[in-house]
């Protein structure tokens, strides 16, 4: 009886022993599986390459080097290099490595100020974590002879899976100077979703700058910058809606506004755009590659482009201005304006004749310009310069086939 235990607890463990391995096995090829749908995607991306160099796979361990790199028409391109490790598990894949940047075979990071990385990708469920963290560091070699970059430290984190991805970018303050001009991005948070596919998306963005700031010749600054934002690519339209506010405007360190924007844009045909952006990345990459010298001339590329502008039009796309609040101390002004502007797309085909870079291709798409927007409390300088009495309370635009009117006067640009 006990012999017989022993072998039955012997088969027990030599099948929990052989199930083990097989889904070591099979985790080991699913998270390779993962890095190559990575590695294609990244491909796909426009303006770079993506490649996996010295790969090396086995059960409890995988390494290799994934190569990006920018493709550029001229110059040196700018490539990353991430070495990677991979320690997998039966449920889960930890990977973890550095970003070696080089430009025109330069390194540009020392190593003490190289970006480190980190994920963990779930076998069954298909989730993915990661993080990207960064230290403190100043380059000189990306910008022009006598310019610098001065980067502050941050770090990347997403998590989700294949079709939804969610990520927080955080990131202390960034400069670029050249001699006595500079221009410097405050401590920066940017949070997000992005859901869908290669058709379809439904992307929103939270984002929060502390400054932006200008020294030179007219400087100025915008402070506590906030911005929302939510983009949808349907099958058939595309749609937008952002919301940003700017808690300090100032000139030469003098307060002088404050404001808040929402506005929101309906009805831009989606395959249209679709095939905007798939024709864009083909002329990107024929100039890239030489094999396409006419798409290196931007007005020759645009020209080439325009029957696909025009197609966005079909639905009459357009904009709504929410509200948009100006208030100044300074200048005694707290106005509010709102309305909405569309743009008829009947009969557009015959724009697309005139090439969009041509002045004459905008004159004839203001024609199809309709709408209106009401200005409240307006300044009494506009009003004067309207030729509109200066305590007129309301200022209302209306342009009808292109032909704009304030108070049912005729308005000349």
């Amino acid at each position: 009886m006990h012999k017989k235990r022993w072998i039955g607890g012997g088969v027990l463990l030599l099948l929990l022993g052989v199930g083990w391995c097989a889904a070591q096995a099979w985790s080991s090829h699913v998270g390779e599986q993962a890095l190559e749908r990575l590695t294609a995607q990244l491909d796909a991306r426009e303006g770079w390459q993506a490649s996996r160099h010295e790969v090396e796979q086995e059960w409890w361990h995988s390494s290799g080097v994934l190569r990006l790199e920018t493709v550029a028409p001229e110059g040196s391109p700018l490539r990353v290099m991430l070495p990677y490790g991979v320690r997998h598990g039966v449920l889960s894949s930890h990977l973890d490595g550095e970003a070696v940047v080089t430009y025109a075979g330069e390194t540009l990071l020392a190593a003490e100020a190289a970006p480190t990385w980190q994920a963990t990708y779930r076998t069954l469920s298909g989730d993915m974590q990661g993080r990207l963290e960064w230290p403190a560091f100043t380059s000189r070699a990306v910008l022009r002879e006598g310019a610098s970059l001065e980067v502050g430290a941050g770090e990347l984190a997403l998590r989700g899976q294949a079709g939804d991805v969610r990520y927080h970018l955080r990131s202390a303050p960034w400069r670029v100077s050249l001699g006595e001009t500079s221009l410097g991005l405050g401590a920066l948070d940017v949070e997000g979703r992005h859901r869908g596919d290669e058709r379809t998306f439904h992307h929103s963005m939270d984002l929060s700058l502390a400054s932006l700031t200008w020294q030179g010749g007219a400087p100025f600054s915008l402070n506590a910058l906030d911005y929302e934002a939510d983009m949808r690519l349907g099958d058939d339209t595309f749609g937008y809606h952002g919301e940003g506010d700017v808690a300090d405007i100032a000139v030469a360190g003098q307060s002088v506004a404050s404001g808040r924007m929402s506005l929101g844009l309906e009805r831009v045909d989606a395959d249209a755009l679709r095939a905007l952006f798939e024709r864009m990345y083909a002329d990107g990459a024929g100039a890239a590659t030489g094999h396409d010298a006419a798409s290196i001339d931007v007005s020759s590329r645009w020209a080439r482009l325009t029957p696909l502008v025009v197609d966005m039009l079909h639905d009459s796309p357009r904009l709504t201005l929410e509200t948009l609040q100006v208030t100044s101390e300074a200048f005694g002004v707290d106005s509010r304006a709102f309305g909405e502007l569309t743009l008829d797309g009947d009969d557009a085909a015959s724009l697309a004749a005139t090439p969009v870079t041509f002045p004459d291709f905008w004159r004839r798409l203001q024609q199809r310009l309709d709408g209106h927007v009401t200005l409240v409390d307006a300044p009494a300088l506009l009003a004067l310069h309207l030729g509109l009495p200066p305590e007129t309370p309301r200022l209302v635009f209306r342009v009808d086939a292109g032909q704009w009117r304030v108070n049912e006067r005729a308005l000349r640009w």
